[in-house]
């Protein structure tokens, strides 16, 4: 996480393609994918998007990565995203997930 505190600081270089690659690579671990959807829902761009709500919708992925990928689509503005959410919050009982859905929409629809 501190590696991508210091990107989205600019204090360290970036590559968007990188993240999304870590992003998507299972074998990597949570945290290291965590801290790649934490900087791309910081800094990147809306070619992200669809990978990072991908990892929403994979009930096959972990919670915290389900959470921090809902967020970071919440910090992007993500309105394809909506109808996801809103689904995840239907369906999906764990706490740290429905907190991170309910964040990303008062994120992109504000009340």
């Amino acid at each position: 996480m501190e590696w991508a505190k210091q990107i989205v600081g600019g204090k360290a270089a970036y590559d968007e393609a990188a993240f999304v690659a870590l992003a998507r690579e299972s074998t990597a671990g949570d945290w290291p994918r965590i801290a790649a959807i934490y900087a791309l829902g910081l800094i990147g761009s809306g070619e992200a998007c669809p990978v990072i709500r991908d990892l929403l919708g994979d009930p096959g992925e972990s919670e915290a990565v389900r959470s921090h990928a809902a967020e970071a689509l919440g910090n992007l503005g993500d309105r394809d995203a909506v109808r996801m959410l809103k689904d995840v919050l239907r369906n999906e009982p764990g706490e740290a997930l429905r907190e991170s859905c309910e964040y990303a929409l008062s994120e992109i629809e504000p009340a």
